[in-house]
């Protein structure tokens, strides 16, 4: 009997049943990349809209940013798309080094600084130049904060809102460039301001889009102290684990935020808990790690859709440890799936090599025939992998990118855990 066969009607209804809660959970955290698109769809309709009202009172091929052969007008939109993309790769630049110039006027310290996959990162006293991708972020200016004073406010609004504004200073910049009389030179000027506007708004206005944009961060602190407080802690760690400390050797009481309602209404403070539980698990102290794991899974409802998938890729970790029905690790792998497949992160990496290493091929079989299924049937067909991964491969990579990434601390904790668990194994086969 192959593996298709053994999968019966009673383990696809189970598999449904573990399912559901899951999909349903992404619906609800999902709403922020809604108003996001929105926010889009409404700008984008406001400028064609006007555009064509225009369109009907003048000659708008005076206009045209350089002149083509007749039947070559797509070279227009082309060009577009070009220049679309290259001045997001400047407003990205600008919008970090707001985060930047604003930060350093609040009394933070240059970190690191990144743009897509390239990171600037200091060390030692010296700037260099390393690659770390990050799905989903464009760039990101990380920075060494003040210090904490008890009873004071935190300096972190100009921090948080340094980007938006930088993007908005800037297209004000360009507006003269529209006057010039160059139709070519007002046609980029246009594209970059309407890029800065889209930037600011939202980076501005407080929404999720996957994770809190900058406004929301900036609004959760203003609302609650715990989250100013929690959003110097994040920065803290990540300085010192930047700097090659190890997370244990963070007192735990620092990583600890008391466990009340007004706490858990902040999205910064749900996000240092997971430093919590990665603390636990470098000490390998499971019951304790999976303890807090059980607490922030109450509260997934009210998380980003980012920290939800956060929350389930540790949960997956735990599923494999023990002895779990493989319906129930269908499911999780099912939501997670674009997760594995596009994300290189050590995080993502780790839960995978313990994956290929605790589950046996046939039962990795199997969560892909029900993880595939739709409306309670099962697929004809698995597709075809080109280069099928192992726990070596993805051993491999661990190690390759740890060696590079700019986070020490972090890079050896996911390194000495998939050690433990390769240990382990070997131990385990010697006896």
């Amino acid at each position: 009997m192959n593996v298709k066969e053994q999968i019966s009607e009673q383990s696809l209804s189970k598999y449904n049943e573990y399912l559901e809660p899951l999909k349903n959970l992404r619906k609800k955290s999902s709403k922020g990349s809604t108003i996001f698109i929105v926010v889009c769809a409404v700008v984008g309709g406001f400028i064609g809209f006007f555009g064509a009202m225009l369109g009907d009172k003048l000659d708008l091929s005076a206009y045209a940013p350089f002149p083509v052969w007749e039947g070559l007008g797509f070279l227009y939109l082309l060009a577009f798309i070009v220049c679309y993309l290259v001045v997001t790769v400047l407003h990205t630049i600008i919008h970090e080094g707001g985060h930047l110039v604003f930060g350093l006027l609040s009394g933070y310290e240059f970190l690191s600084f990144r743009i897509f996959s390239y990171i600037f990162v200091k060390k030692d006293g010296k700037i260099t130049l390393k690659k770390l991708k990050v799905v989903g972020i464009l760039g990101q200016c990380l920075m060494y904060p003040p210090k904490w004073k008890e009873g004071e406010k935190y300096p972190y609004l100009a921090y948080n809102l340094g980007g938006g504004i930088f993007n908005i200073i800037f297209s004000i910049l360009v507006i003269p460039l529209l006057f010039t009389g160059s139709a070519l030179l007002a046609w980029i000027a246009g594209i970059f301001i309407f890029t800065g506007v889209l930037f600011a708004i939202t980076n501005l206005v407080p929404m999720t889009i996957g994770i809190p944009n900058d406004g929301k961060n900036a609004l959760d602190c203003k609302r609650r102290l715990v989250a100013q407080k929690a959003f110097y802690l994040q920065l803290k760690i990540n300085a010192d684990l930047s700097d090659g400390k190890r997370l244990t050797q963070i007192p735990l009481e620092m990583l600890q935020i008391e466990r009340c309602e007004e706490a858990e209404k902040s999205h910064l403070v749900v996000a240092l808990r997971m430093f919590e539980i990665l603390w636990y698990l470098e000490k390998d102290m499971l019951k304790e790690a999976e303890e807090v794991l059980t607490y922030m899974e109450s509260m997934e409802d009210k998380m980003p859709l980012a920290f939800v998938n956060g929350v389930d890729l540790m949960r997956i970790y735990f599923l494999l440890l023990e002895e779990t029905p493989v319906e129930k690790l269908a499911a999780y792998y099912n939501v997670m799936k674009i997760v594995f497949q596009k994300n290189a992160d050590l995080s993502v990496l780790h839960v995978m090599y313990t994956y290929y290493s605790l589950l046996t091929e046939e039962k990795r079989e199997m969560v892909d025939w029900l993880s595939l299924s739709k409306k309670g049937k099962l697929p004809k067909k698995l597709p075809k992998v080109k280069k099928p991964l192992t726990a070596e491969s993805i051993y491999e990579q661990i190690i390759k990118s740890a060696a590079t990434h700019p986070v020490i601390g972090e890079a050896q904790l996911y390194v000495e855990l998939v050690e433990r668990m390769k240990n382990a194994e070997i131990d385990q086969m010697e006896a």
